[in-house]
This record gives C-alpha cells, sequence and structure tokens, in this order.
C-alpha cells in the first residue's frame, strides 16, 4: 500500500514538471539557418503555373442530375437508362444545393434507381444481363450503374467484328 502511494506520488511530479518550450521567432530560425545549410527552406520556384488547365474539371468529366433543387454528379457513363420523360433532370445546369450521391439518391426515389454491376460488366468485359437491362424501360426511372453502393460508369462491350481463324 505504502508503495503505490509513494509510486502515485512520483509519478505526479513527473507528470506536472513538464518542459517549457520557446517559441520560435524568425530571428532565432535565420540563426539556425546560418549555422546549417540543411535547415533552409525552400521557397516554391515563383516561375510555375499550378493551376489546374481550363479542360480539366471533375464537372466537365461527370454527369449532372438535378430535381429542380438539389444536385449531384456521377460519372459519365454511369446513365444507364434515361426515359424521354427524365431527360430534364440529366445533364442541364445545376440548381440549387449540391449532394452527396446517398442523399440525393435517398431524396430522389421516386425517379432514380441503381443497377448494381459487376466490375467485369463496368469495365466491358462481360454484358449486363439482357433481362436485366429489360425491367428498366418498364420502371420509368432513371437508371445509373452502381457498384459497392456508388456509381460507376459502364464501358459497352465492343462487337467482336474480327473472325477467328
Amino acid at each position: 500500500m505504502k508503495s503505490a502511494l509513494l509510486l502515485c506520488a512520483i509519478a505526479g511530479t513527473a507528470a506536472a514538471s513538464q518542459p517549457i518550450l520557446v517559441r520560435v521567432t524568425a530571428e532565432t530560425l535565420s540563426r539556425l539557418q546560418e549555422k546549417d545549410p540543411m535547415i533552409r527552406l525552400v521557397k516554391p520556384a515563383e516561375d510555375i503555373d499550378i493551376r489546374r488547365p481550363a479542360a480539366e474539371s471533375p464537372i466537365l468529366d461527370s454527369t449532372i442530375l438535378h430535381d429542380g433543387t438539389h444536385w449531384t454528379i456521377v460519372p459519365k457513363g454511369s446513365v444507364v437508362h434515361l426515359p424521354a420523360g427524365q431527360q430534364a433532370k440529366v445533364d442541364s445546369k445545376p440548381v440549387g444545393t449540391l449532394l452527396s450521391w446517398q442523399e440525393f439518391l435517398e431524396r430522389n426515389k421516386s425517379w432514380l434507381e441503381t443497377a448494381d454491376v459487376t466490375f467485369e460488366q463496368a469495365a466491358g468485359v462481360e454484358e449486363i444481363p439482357s433481362a436485366t437491362a429489360a425491367t428498366w424501360p418498364k420502371s420509368g426511372k432513371v437508371v445509373v450503374a452502381s457498384h459497392q453502393l456508388g456509381p460507376i460508369s459502364v464501358r459497352i462491350a465492343a462487337p467482336e467484328t474480327a473472325s477467328k481463324p
């Protein structure tokens, strides 16, 4: 019991006496840099343009979905079915508040649904089953391909034109 009390007292005094750290000023930093050339700060090059090119933009590489109040973006090629009556909600000017894909999907279940695809189907290695694709027009909803709960672009498999020898 006495040893436990003694250990607590020693630990308490050790924790209470923390070293005081001195704030580094500009003068102190310049003195350190003069003594050791490895500490020199490197300024970024002033002649390099680090702006994003105008042609590259996440918005330009995406399809915009909107409901008049909110909007979201999905990858180009992820909308696999677009009914004629829903075309005004796709690839238009974004209106309102930007929402995450999941939140936008929850708010717009009446006109939007997902179609789960495998990675091979998205890559165009396998075709999406025709029975699955046949149900899309019946729903009258915009169908977005998804993989692991997120939208994914779908590459349409190229028809094989070369005959095998």
